[in-house]
């Protein structure tokens, strides 16, 4: 049965995908090492979601210690935020679409060190990728 996204299943199924790629273990080794490497994807409505939904990403040396729904960032330590609409995330997580890319171009409004992202792109890619390693499902469809 695949996970809605976004819910705590999902969450739950995008963390056991992130921690059993050895790709992201490899790439990511020095995430999060000096730096926070904690991610906050601010999920905005649109494309069925109606409200503002926030996942939590706990990263670092190359595993994910937690994600989950939040309800409050400023209640979590986190070193990006990651701000975007359903529609846009959705085309991520169904690996239509790149997430780097998006930052790039402005389709995702990033909040933080930019010089971090680039310099781990290919552990942030990876990352990435592994949203689409699992089946979903999505609201509006």
């Amino acid at each position: 049965m695949a996970a809605l996204y976004p819910s705590q299943e999902w969450c739950d199924e995008w963390k056991k995908a992130i921690n059993s790629s050895r790709a992201i273990k490899e790439a990511g080794k020095n995430w999060g090492v000096g730096f926070n490497g904690n991610l906050v994807f601010e999920i905005q409505p649109g494309g069925g979601l109606e409200t503002t939904t926030h996942v939590f990403v706990a990263a670092s040396g190359g595993e994910c210690t937690e994600c989950r729904i939040i309800g409050d960032p400023s209640k979590v330590a986190f070193g990006f935020h990651v701000k975007g609409s359903y529609p846009d995330f959705k085309e991520v997580v169904k690996g239509n679409k790149d997430f780097i890319a998006g930052v790039v171009t402005g389709v995702f409004k990033l909040e933080g060190p930019m010089l971090k992202i680039m310099s781990h792109a290919k552990f942030v890619r990876a990352v990435a990728n592994s949203i689409s390693s699992f089946e979903a499902e999505y609201l509006g469809e």
